[in-house]
C-alpha cells in the first residue's frame, strides 16, 4: 500500500507541477503576445507564435516535472552509491565514479546538437501550424478553384521536413543513449577486471566483489539516466530559447491598460506625415489636412496610394517616421497609445469576428455595455433584423471568424461594435466594398446612423458616395495630389475629376443617376 500511495503521489504531484508551469507560461506568453506592435505579427504568422505557446509550452512543462526530477534524482542516488561503496573498496569505488565525468562530457557534447536540432524542429513545426491554418481557414477558395491536391503537397512536403528534424533529433537522442551506455559497460569491464585482479591477489573476497558489482549497478545507472536527461533537458532548453525571445521583443505597453474613450475632439492636425514599412521604401510623404470636429473628410485616389496606412497611423499601430499629428493641440507622440485610440471607432473593409455570440461580438465596442445597449447599437446598424430571425437570437454561436453570417451581416455586426464604443472620430475603411446592392443599402443606412454627429475620416472608391464631404484629400503615391470639395475638384480637372469620370461613365450610371443619389450619403 505504501508503494502504491508513493506511485499515486509521485505521478500527480509531476503532473501538477507540469500543468501550472504550462498555464503560467501560456498566459505570460500570451500577456506578451497581445502588448506586441502590429510590425511584429507583420513579420512573424501567427502559427509560429502558435507553436511557441503549444508544442515549446509543453517541452518546457515537461522539463519542469518529469527531467528535473530526474536530473536532482539521480546525482543523489549515485552519490549515495558511492558513498556505500567506498565501504566496501574505495580503489574500485573510484574506478566506477568515472563513469560520472564521462558521462558528463559525453551529454554535454550531444546535448548542444539536440538543442540545435530542437530549436530547427520547432521552426519547421511552426511552419507547418502555418500551412494547416491558412488551408483550414480557406475552404471557401480551395473548394470552388480544385486546389486540394496543390494544398497537399504544400503540406505534405513541409511534413516532410518536420519529419526529417523529427528523425535526426531521434538519431542523435539515441546516440547520446547508447554512448552514455557504453561509457557504463566500459566502467563494469574495466572495474570488473580489476576486481578479479584484486581478488585473486588476496585483497578482496569473492564475496565482496559480487556484492561490489551487484551494488555498482546504483552508481552507473544514474549517470547513464543522467545523460539522457540532459539530453531531454536541452531539447527543452532549445524551446525556452523560442518563448524568451518572443518575451524579449519590444512592446506598446509594458503591461495591458485599460483603455477608455475620449468624448472630447475638437480638430486634428496631420503636418508632412511621412512612413515606409522599411527604410528603403516610402509609403506616404509629406502628407497634411485638417479636420474639425463634425466634418466628414474622404479619402481618395488609386489603390496602394497609402490612404489605409494613414488609418493604422492615426490608431498608433504604426509610428510616423516624419512629420506630426496633433489631436486637441496635443501632439500624438506625448500620448498614451490608449489614450490615441480612445479617440477612435474603426469600421474595417475587412472585418474581424470572434469564435463567440453575436452578442459577445457587439460588445467588443465596450465590455461594459448593457443589455439595451448591445440592443439598440444593433438597430441602428440594422442588424436587429436579421439576428432576431435566427434561431438563438444574439446568443447564436458566429462559428470561426463568423463564418456563419454573410458579408453584410458581419459588416452591420462591425458598426454595431463601432456605435456602441461611441467616439468621437470615425474612421470608415471601404466599408461598403464587395457586397451586393441590397446589403449595400442596409450597410449605407446603417453608417448614416453612425456618421451622425461625428467627425468621420472616409476611405473610399466609389467617388459617388463621398461627394457631400466636407473636404475630399486625393491621394496619389503617398501624396496629397489636390484636396478641397467635390465641385472644386471637379472644376480643377485634374487627378480627382480623372477618376471621377472615367468610374462614373463605367460603372455608376443608374438610371441615368448617379448611385449618390439612389443612396446618399
Amino acid at each position: 500500500m505504501a508503494t502504491a500511495a508513493n506511485v499515486y503521489w509521485d505521478t500527480y504531484l509531476k503532473s501538477k507541477v507540469s500543468s501550472k508551469v504550462r498555464k503560467s507560461i501560456r498566459i505570460d506568453t500570451l500577456k506578451k503576445v497581445l502588448c506586441l506592435p502590429v510590425s511584429h505579427f507583420d513579420d512573424h504568422h501567427s502559427g509560429e507564435l502558435l507553436t511557441r505557446m503549444t508544442n515549446d509550452n509543453q517541452a518546457i512543462g515537461k522539463a519542469c516535472s518529469d527531467t528535473m526530477l530526474s536530473l536532482i534524482r539521480n546525482p543523489i542516488l549515485a552519490l549515495s552509491s558511492f558513498i556505500y561503496l567506498l565501504t566496501i573498496n574505495w580503489k574500485l569505488a573510484i574506478i566506477c565514479a568515472l563513469v560520472g565525468p564521462m558521462t558528463l562530457l559525453v551529454g554535454g557534447g550531444f546535448g548542444k546538437v539536440l538543442r540545435h536540432n530542437s530549436q530547427l524542429l520547432q521552426h519547421r513545426v511552426g511552419g507547418l501550424t502555418s500551412v494547416l491554418q491558412e488551408i483550414l481557414g480557406s475552404s471557401q477558395i480551395f473548394k470552388p478553384f480544385g486546389l486540394e491536391k496543390k494544398l497537399l503537397q504544400t503540406f505534405t512536403q513541409n511534413s516532410d521536413d518536420v519529419s526529417k528534424f523529427e528523425i535526426r533529433g531521434g538519431k542523435i537522442q539515441a546516440s547520446l543513449s547508447a554512448a552514455a551506455n557504453a561509457v557504463g559497460l566500459l566502467s563494469f569491464i574495466v572495474t570488473f577486471i580489476v576486481g578479479a585482479y584484486f581478488t585473486a591477489s588476496g585483497s578482496m573476497t569473492v564475496g565482496g566483489l559480487i556484492a561490489f558489482i551487484q551494488l555498482m549497478n546504483h552508481l552507473t545507472w544514474p549517470f547513464t539516466g543522467l545523460a539522457s536527461s540532459w539530453g531531454e533537458l536541452q531539447q527543452a532548453l532549445g524551446a525556452a530559447d523560442r518563448i524568451f525571445k518572443t518575451m524579449d521583443e519590444r512592446t506598446e505597453f509594458t503591461d495591458i491598460p485599460t483603455h477608455k474613450v475620449n468624448h472630447e475632439f475638437t480638430n486634428m492636425k496631420v503636418d508632412g506625415l511621412s512612413f515606409g514599412y522599411t527604410s528603403s521604401r516610402s509609403i506616404l510623404n509629406n502628407v497634411s489636412f485638417h479636420v474639425e470636429a463634425g466634418q466628414k473628410i474622404a479619402l481618395v485616389g488609386p489603390s496602394g496610394g497609402g490612404k489605409t496606412t494613414i488609418f493604422k497611423i492615426l490608431l498608433g499601430l504604426y509610428e510616423p517616421s516624419g512629420g506630426d499629428i496633433q489631436i486637441n493641440e496635443n501632439n500624438i507622440r506625448d500620448m498614451k497609445l490608449q489614450e490615441l485610440r480612445g479617440y477612435f471607432s474603426f469600421v474595417p473593409q475587412e472585418n474581424v469576428m470572434y469564435s463567440g455570440t453575436i452578442r459577445e461580438n457587439i460588445a467588443c465596442g465596450r465590455l461594459d455595455a448593457s443589455e439595451e445597449e448591445i440592443v439598440a447599437a444593433a438597430g441602428d446598424a440594422n442588424a436587429l433584423g436579421f439576428i432576431l430571425e435566427l434561431p438563438e437570437g444574439f446568443d447564436t454561436h458566429m462559428g470561426e471568424g463568423g463564418i456563419r453570417l454573410s458579408g453584410g451581416q458581419k459588416q452591420r455586426i462591425s458598426i454595431a461594435r463601432a456605435l456602441l464604443r461611441n467616439a468621437p472620430v470615425l474612421l470608415l475603411d471601404e466599408a461598403t466594398a464587395a457586397l451586393d446592392n441590397e446589403s449595400e443599402r442596409l450597410v449605407q443606412k446603417a453608417l448614416e446612423r453612425l456618421m451622425a454627429g461625428r467627425t468621420t475620416i472616409i476611405i473610399a472608391h466609389k467617388l459617388s458616395t463621398v461627394q457631400q464631404a466636407d473636404q475630399i484629400i486625393v491621394i496619389q503615391n503617398g501624396r496629397v495630389a489636390e484636396k478641397g470639395r467635390h465641385d472644386e475638384l471637379l472644376q480643377s480637372e485634374g487627378l480627382y475629376h480623372t477618376l471621377y469620370k472615367g468610374i462614373y461613365s463605367e460603372s455608376h450610371l443608374k438610371k441615368g443617376k448617379p448611385l449618390y443619389e439612389t443612396f446618399p450619403l
